[in-house]
């Protein structure tokens, strides 16, 4: 477990847990309010993530409905009363599960953080980012090295496009905090993709696309 605090921001990072996801929870140290980001892998890492850092999050920032980052929703909801933030297109959510839909714009408080929410979409429909200060949660459409995974080429230019135009405008200095795997920085991120951006590519390309070596 990697605890790192910027200001009133603590953000605790736990995992890997399911299919190598990470767990956040994300603290207002000036209101000890907090709020998990995404429900991923077993529920009692995320419940020992919060437990440690003693806090009771009332919210998941849920970035988007893949398998592998909602199994602990119901969990997490049980045990600390969370609600439920996602984009309203989202698919893979169960009926009731969504408490509050947002959209590109909207601003979400933990405690007297606000986090952006920026629609990135591309890997899935509905992906959200969430960012606060030099933070930016970004579920799976970015990681070191690469996009998330695309299921054809219109969604990875579709998610290329989230990067470039959503993402890539923020300071270079912001940590990337993804769903799966080591952080980085914005910074990292925009010398690795002006490689990809430089050579050609195939019509068809998709899937698991590296920066550097596709």
């Amino acid at each position: 477990m990697e605890t790192v605090r910027d200001g009133d921001l603590e953000i605790v990072m736990a995992g890997p847990t399911g299919y190598g996801n990470n767990v956040f929870v994300v603290i207002d140290r000036s209101s000890g309010e907090a709020a998990f980001i995404d429900a991923p892998g077993e529920p009692d890492v995320n419940v020992a993530a919060a437990v440690a850092a003693g806090v009771n999050p009332a919210k998941i920032l849920l970035t988007h409905g893949h398998f592998d980052h909602t199994p602990a929703i119901e969990a997490l909801k049980k045990k600390f009363g969370s609600r439920l933030y996602a984009d309203g297109a989202e698919p893979g959510l169960k009926d009731g599960q969504l408490d509050a839909a947002v959209k590109h714009g909207d601003e979400v408080k933990v405690g007297n953080l606000v986090f952006r929410v920026v629609s990135v979409p591309g890997h899935t429909p509905g992906s959200t980012a969430y960012v606060c200060g030099k933070h930016a949660f970004v579920g799976d459409t970015l990681f070191p090295g690469g996009p998330g995974r695309s299921k054809d080429n219109a969604a990875l230019q579709q998610e290329i496009a989230s990067i470039t135009r959503e993402l890539f405008v923020l300071p270079d200095d912001t940590t990337i905090w993804p769903g799966h795997g080591a952080i980085s920085t914005i910074g990292a991120s925009k010398q690795e993709y002006a490689v990809f951006a430089g050579k050609e590519h195939a019509t068809d390309l998709c899937g698991d696309v590296s920066w550097l070596d596709s």
